[in-house]
């Protein structure tokens, strides 16, 4: 966890998302603790938790399990999936920042989108994610549209896909809703660029962050 967090940091950012999938590193919460001090923007997401690879985020009722900036929504088929829906509808998540996700998990089509805007949740919106519902047809252009003037975005996600998966590839001047995210930072949204920086060189994380910038 600590060497990656620290390649990334050496990076220029404005921060780092702390996300589950990294193997522990003794001391780590005394290194953030560290960074804190020192004013740098750490924001939690999903499982992450610095004991483990991840941790479970759901219970079978719908109660969010971790303390993190943004989840993902539980899939079509978990256990929680009812209930979850349930709870969003009698405003039980105002405390939490909910992920756009693709189609196989809740708020992974359109309608879902719609009745999330509806309901007025926080969002963080996955640019990479969105692009795999508008490839399989489930994101009509009038819910992208109103998506993009949502009050209720609290982050912005942003990689690159086929459109097939969630490939987390590096960002193209042609990737899915790229200008629209580099409006967003330019707003000052906090806008966290997902791709698998580890498979690129250095000079290619620089670039994909002066991508983001609109430095191309």
């Amino acid at each position: 966890m600590q060497s990656a967090a620290e390649e990334l940091l050496a990076l220029g950012g404005e921060g780092l998302q702390l996300t589950p999938g990294n193997v522990p590193t003794e001391g780590f919460e005394g290194f953030l603790e560290g960074l804190r001090e020192k004013e740098v923007s750490l924001r939690t997401h999903h499982g992450f938790t610095p004991q483990a690879l991840r941790t479970p985020v759901w219970s079978p009722d719908a109660e969010c399990l971790v303390d993190s900036r943004s989840v993902h929504p539980p899939r079509d088929v978990d256990a929680a999936r009812d209930a979850w829906v349930r709870r969003a509808e009698d405003g039980g998540f105002q405390g939490c920042v909910l992920e756009t996700m693709y189609p196989g998990y809740l708020l992974g089509t359109g309608e879902a989108l719609l009745w999330a805007m509806d309901l007025r949740l926080r969002l963080a919106v996955d640019i990479a994610h969105l692009h795999i519902q508008h490839a399989s047809g489930r994101l009509p252009g009038h819910v992208w549209r109103r998506l993009q003037d949502h009050l209720d975005i609290e982050e912005v996600h942003v990689s690159a896909n086929p459109g097939d998966r969630d490939a987390h590839q590096p960002l193209t001047l042609g990737t899915f809703g790229l200008e629209w995210a580099q409006e967003r930072l330019a707003q000052g949204t906090p806008v966290i660029l997902e791709c698998y920086m580890h498979r690129l060189s250095k000079d290619a994380r620089r670039s994909q962050l002066d991508l983001l910038r609109g430095h191309s």
